[in-house]
């Protein structure tokens, strides 16, 4: 099951900032300054000029893609402690993605003219960005070969188990709860599905009493067979 959950990351953990040594990772966080950013609300919009990075200090944050028809779908979860928007400045470009807040967050931001003179002040944040970039690529190519090897109900089961590992709410009685609203239409952008087809693989993780959507909230009542599924 390992090899199984590396392939399949919906959600991104990498904070490439605590990767520094202490007093460079000191010196980035000195600069930057602390928002609080309500559920709903734009971090980054595809097209427009990059002039800042972000990271993610609390809640969590949906990165969408956008298909030519203008509809927008997750591509990634990004959690406490995950950057964005570093790539577009460096490569002095606009934002490839929209990130939205999916819950309230709290967000640590820093303006470009402050990126780049930390940039060529310490050798590390170069290294530890080609570092990121790469691991990015590599993760892509691995959630691709995931997709063209399992079949649809394996993913959505390696999906929830990837949330329940990074994404889990306060524990309660019936189950592991997770903490952002998503809905199949979500589910179904992410894997280029009909919601039809993953609405049957729902049902059926109900029927074998895997997982339930009770208040808006998915509840993983046995992790168990959600991972012998996946």
């Amino acid at each position: 099951m390992a090899e199984v959950e590396r392939s399949l990351q919906v959600v991104v953990k990498e904070d490439w900032i605590a990767g520094l040594s202490p007093a460079v990772a000191e010196a980035v966080r000195g600069r930057m300054s602390l928002i609080d950013v309500p559920a709903g609300e734009t971090l980054t919009t595809a097209g427009h000029l990059a002039t800042r990075m972000f990271q993610l200090v609390e809640g969590y944050v949906r990165v969408n893609g956008v298909h030519r028809n203008g509809s927008a779908s997750v591509i990634s979860v990004y959690i406490p402690g995950n950057c964005l928007g570093e790539g577009p400045l460096i490569a002095r470009r606009r934002y490839n993605h929209t990130a939205v807040a999916w819950v309230d967050c709290r967000v640590s931001v820093l303006a470009a003219r402050d990126f780049w003179e930390l940039y060529h002040l310490y050798p590390q944040i170069p290294e530890a960005l080609c570092r990121k970039f790469v691991g990015l690529i590599s993760r892509q190519i691995e959630v691709r070969d995931a997709c063209a090897a399992h079949s649809l109900g394996q993913r959505i089961a390696m999906m929830f188990d990837n949330f329940v590992e990074h994404c889990s709410g306060p524990e309660r009685q019936d189950g592991i709860a997770i903490a952002f609203p998503f809905t199949q239409s979500d589910i179904a952008a992410l894997f280029d599905v009909s919601r039809q087809s993953v609405h049957r693989k729902i049902s059926r993780m109900r029927t074998l009493g895997v997982i339930e959507k009770r208040a808006g909230v998915w509840v993983i009542a046995d992790r168990q067979k959600l991972r012998s599924l996946a």
